[in-house]
């Protein structure tokens, strides 16, 4: 999946190095309006007249690294059981030099591999539920909380939006919204973080998206235009506390709702990332704002214009119940597997 930017153990967008031909010619332009159509893709934490507060790139994807993590953990700690277990328990035969050859080479493989599916884990567990941005529409502000806990804050002004791209093994060639903070200069990027991302993160996807946000910080009739838009999706359950196990589901299934029938056929995948995103988001902490950005950020109790998750309807059949069957079915199967596979190497 495509985990580009993700700040553990150095892993980031390249900075200190100036703006690319590229970026330039595929600057976003807040004065511009987008003639595409407007979609939030279930990027909205909370909403008012005053800010909007969106979940990170990751967000969406979390709970893969886990499961997949998990997976190549048990499978390297598995076989290196195995292969002690063949060569100095339950065997009559004296222990030969080609024995001994397995045993030293085949170990330290076998360590790095559990070793990196333990660091895939620490990609998404003990960490942060999410990793918050606040657009403010008043004050001109950006508050990004990075993925060490601090807040960066730029003026919305100064950032220069690009379609960004990221390429990973697994998902190829993907796009996203980049914001660049940009040295006094204007050419030398200072600091980088994906304002928008969606999955898959193609091209049209973030034209989209970005018709969403602009109208918010630049249009006079932003904030109407925005709400309409926002009452007829949903709001991250995210706000001051950590998502639920039901919402885990949804959201794992969430890019396949209208294709019952994939999901399905994708169950055990998508069933482990589910079950993943579970244990991410029960292991990481819950991102607070500091004082200061929620002190600039006041919110009238009487906005007309204010959404939370709590104003969300409920979800049906196929948005929860469905995925939850496919999760069931997706793990179980799995789970079947894997004893059969088990049970007879041990036969």
């Amino acid at each position: 999946m495509d985990y580009a930017g993700l700040d553990y153990r150095n892993i980031r967008f390249p900075v200190d190095r100036p703006l690319t031909g590229a970026e330039r010619a595929s600057r976003y332009d807040p004065q511009k309006k987008c003639s595409s159509e407007a979609m939030d893709f279930l990027s909205v934490v909370r909403f008012n007249s005053d800010y909007m507060d969106l979940v990170d790139r990751w967000y969406s994807i979390k709970g893969f690294n886990v499961w997949l993590g998990v997976g190549v953990l048990i499978v390297s700690i598995g076989l290196l059981f195995a292969i002690y277990g063949g060569v100095f328990f339950g065997r009559t035969a004296p222990i030969e030099m080609v024995d001994w050859v397995g045993v030293v080479g085949l170990t330290p493989l076998f360590l790095f591999l559990a070793w990196a599916g333990w660091w895939l884990i620490r990609t998404e567990c003990g960490r942060y539920t999410h990793y918050p941005m606040r657009l403010n529409r008043n004050t001109r502000q950006v508050y990004f909380f990075r993925q060490d806990g601090t807040v960066l804050t730029v003026p919305w002004d100064s950032l220069f939006l690009t379609l960004g791209e990221s390429k990973s093994p697994l998902a190829g060639m993907t796009y996203d919204l980049r914001a660049h903070v940009l040295d006094d200069d204007g050419e030398t990027v200072l600091e980088s973080f994906s304002l928008g991302y969606t999955f898959p993160g193609n091209m049209e996807s973030m034209d989209k998206f970005w018709a969403f946000l602009q109208p918010y910080m630049e249009a006079e009739d932003g904030v109407e235009r925005t709400h309409q838009e926002l009452k007829q999706s949903l709001l991250m359950p995210v706000d001051g506390r950590r998502e639920g196990w039901r919402w885990s589901i949804f959201r794992t299934f969430a890019p396949g709702l209208h294709y019952p029938w994939t999901m399905l056929l994708l169950c055990i995948p998508l069933g482990l990332n589910a079950v993943g995103r579970m244990l991410a988001m029960r292991t990481s902490k819950i991102p607070k704002w500091p004082e200061e950005v929620e002190q600039a950020s006041p919110v009238e109790t009487d906005d007309p214009y204010r959404l939370t998750w709590r104003d969300n309807g409920p979800l049906g059949w196929w948005e929860l119940y469905w995925p939850l069957l496919c999760t069931v079915i997706g793990v179980g199967a799995f789970v079947g597997a894997l004893g059969w596979i088990v049970s007879g190497l041990w036969r």
